[in-house]
């Protein structure tokens, strides 16, 4: 008697949530020959399947996709509509120059000219694979069209083979000699 009296609160509450909630109509029927426990267990189970497809049309999306010819013209379409990499132009150019100071000896420079519209800054250059050293690095920040930034070598100008750039936007470029 004690455990007929729990069973039956609890179908009733569970009818009670069960009603509430959208249900199929294949499990809301119920047999009518069934017994007290068998429709427990019935509602019980049905509850639970409502449950887990309502949580499944929740998080399923169908994307309709009809008004494109196939599912290629939509990738095509999203790689369109963004933005081209960002593509920065320099001169390099290796020089020896004379000395401004004593006429008589001469420097080796690199000079790096920017053919950008908008404004560049060189955040790094590298010189035969960080194998020849800079003595100086001048006039390398708001580079726009036409600007010269200048390196100092410290190495042999004619011993210089590969110089990679390192700009502000996170781009590497590399030019060979």
């Amino acid at each position: 008697m004690k455990l007929i009296q729990p069973i039956l609160l609890s179908s009733v509450l569970i009818l009670g949530l069960t009603a509430c909630s959208p249900a199929k109509e294949s499990q809301a029927t119920v047999e009518p020959k069934a017994t007290a426990e068998q429709n427990t267990a019935s509602t019980a189970n049905g509850a639970s399947d409502t449950s887990e497809t309502s949580n499944q049309s929740e998080d399923d999306f169908v994307v309709d996709k009809s008004f494109l010819e196939n599912g290629a013209d939509a990738e095509q379409m999203t790689e369109l509509s963004q933005e081209p990499p960002l593509q920065e132009e320099f001169e390099v150019r290796v020089r020896r120059d004379e000395s401004q100071y004593s006429m008589t000896g001469y420097v080796d420079k690199l000079n790096i000219m920017s053919l950008n519209n908008d404004p560049t800054t060189l955040t790094n250059v590298s010189i035969n694979r960080g194998n020849c050293r800079t003595k100086g690095f001048y006039d390398y920040q708001n580079m726009r069209y036409g600007s010269v930034a200048q390196v100092y070598l410290g190495c042999a100008a004619e011993n210089v083979r590969e110089v990679t750039l390192t700009t502000n936007s996170g781009l590497t470029y590399t030019y060979n000699f």
